[in-house]
């Protein structure tokens, strides 16, 4: 009886620390300007510490981690540092020497490294080491964009932000090790008292893990932040900068969450074609599998939320500009901000010699996206070079631009190449069937779906559209031949079938027997 009240005093203590984690924002705790209380909110050294010193003796020794190609500090493991990025690396060495003019404190040795990373990421490490990929200079706009990247992590490094981690790792090493020598002393005559200390304990670690320690984590977030802006404010940034970058970020996550619905979709459509190819069994149990998994989901879900290190790109957002309407900190929203240079640095010479193709392609989408199309095109054309013309994802690419420029036909060419290569994914075909569709050319539409179908099977989940086409292309009978083996797999692809059919046949022709 008492183990599941002490699961429930678990989920409950989850419950209360995601409630606590909405209090006060961490700028109201802040009456000034946050630059002028930093040192103040700075986090003691953990070297040298009691605590770290005994964790330590307590640990084994780890194995030696990827360093970086100067061989000074070390990497986290899986990352890589993009070969040839000097001049980048200069660059934001730049940038971060004038963040630092006004930085009123001792200024610590500080090194960038540039990863090989397509994501919009950036991280401080130890070492006084700026983490920053690939993926941020692609798709940052301008100098001033990137400088409110690097302006926040300078910040956890100004505030000695790792060191907080070095302090709970250490605290969690000396627990662990003791809550071990403790349960090992447990009479091996009552089993039952050690279960109950283990769920204890384990209750205990997992408020700390999921609860105590994000919470500190977001907090720290919302301090680099609030540092992040007067350092970039002071170093006469465009102040509106910080807007561009939460919306990138909410942006990303909007892509992670349609990304895990489109997961979602997948699977219940693997189900219901389970289910309608007469696989009754294999369907009802993965459908009750996946009812079965839905608490496990919710806590799992729940957990992830707790554990956040940062708030939503939404909060922080408002809480910058709460920050900056209290402090009246407007000089600098209506200054120019610096996008021939940065661009001029970034995609030219050696630096761009440096960035991945895949990457290049995220640059010219967003570029089509803000409408810069001759930029657009240009970074298209050097991306090309060196035998890549009829790379499938890259003719996709052009096909957006070509759409934008309102040029049909070279759209259609782009996506014409693109579906002969190997390499081209589903979605290449799709949008040339649509092409075709409306431009009035369904046979020629038809035969692209059968391209599709031989390259990646499934032809039956494509029946809807096949009847379409052909009613389209005038082959009813045909279209009727489909309908029939369509109602021979039973299931939802049966009323997708008889809607495709309604809607492409006209009023006064009636469903085949």
């Amino acid at each position: 009886m008492r183990r599941p009240l002490i699961l429930t005093g678990l989920v409950l203590s989850l419950l209360a620390g995601g409630c606590t984690s909405v209090g006060k924002r961490t700028y109201e705790a802040v009456p000034s300007r946050f630059i002028d209380v930093a040192q103040e909110r700075r986090v003691p050294d953990a070297r040298g510490s009691s605590m770290t010193a005994l964790a330590a003796s307590l640990q084994k020794q780890p194995t030696a981690p990827a360093r970086g190609f100067d061989g000074r500090d070390p990497l986290p493991p899986g990352t890589r540092e993009l070969a040839g990025a000097e001049p980048l690396q200069r660059y934001a060495n730049q940038i971060l020497a004038r963040l630092l003019v006004k930085w009123p404190h001792a200024k610590p040795p500080i090194r960038v490294v540039v990863t090989t990373n397509p994501a919009y990421v950036a991280e401080a490490v130890p070492g006084g080491t700026i983490l920053i990929s690939q993926g941020v200079f692609i798709n940052a706009r301008d100098e001033d964009e990137l400088a409110f990247i690097l302006a926040h992590e300078v910040s956890h490094i100004l505030l000695n932000h790792l060191d907080a981690d070095r302090h709970h790792a250490a605290q969690k090493t000396i627990e662990d090790t003791a809550a071990g020598a403790l349960l090992s002393a447990v009479p091996r005559s009552n089993p039952e008292m050690a279960r109950d200390a283990t769920l204890i304990y384990a209750s205990y670690r997992t408020f700390q893990d999921v609860v105590v320690q994000p919470s500190w984590t977001r907090q720290q977030e919302d301090e680099a932040d609030l540092l992040g802006f007067d350092l970039l404010e002071m170093a006469l940034y465009n102040g509106r900068v910080y807007k561009d970058a939460m919306e990138r970020f909410a942006d990303d996550a909007g892509k992670q969450k349609a990304k895990a619905e489109d997961e979602r979709r997948q699977f219940e459509s693997q189900i219901n074609n389970m289910m309608a190819s007469g696989q009754y069994s294999a369907g009802i149990n993965a459908a009750f599998k996946e009812l079965a998994s839905g608490p496990a989901r919710m806590l799992d879900e729940l957990g992830k939320q707790l554990k956040a290190g940062h708030n939503s790109p939404e909060q922080r957002k408002e809480d910058l500009s709460a920050y900056i309407t209290r402090q009246k900190l407007f000089g600098t929203a209506l200054r120019e901000r610096s996008r021939s240079a940065y661009e001029k640095v970034v995609f030219q010479g050696t630096a761009l010699k440096a960035l991945s193709r895949s990457v290049l392609m995220q640059r010219a989408d967003s570029l089509i996206a803000h409408g810069d199309l001759d930029e657009a095109e240009t970074t298209l054309k050097e991306i090309a070079k060196g035998g890549f013309e009829s790379d499938p994802y890259l003719r996709m690419t052009y096909y957006r631009l070509h759409l934008k420029q309102n040029r049909p036909d070279l759209a259609v060419r782009d996506l014409e190449i693109a579906v002969k290569s190997p390499a081209a994914p589903p979605e290449a075909f799709d949008f040339l069937i649509a092409e075709h569709r409306a431009g009035g050319r369904a046979s020629q539409a038809l035969v692209v779906l059968d391209g599709k179908d031989r390259r990646f099977g499934g032809a039956e989940r494509g029946y809807p559209l096949r009847i379409r086409l052909l009613v389209e292309a005038g082959r009813t009978p045909e279209a009727g031949v489909v309908m029939e083996q369509c109602r021979t797999l039973r299931g939802p692809l049966v009323r997708d079938c008889e809607d495709a059919w309604s809607q492409a046949t006209v009023a006064s022709l009636s469903p085949p027997r």
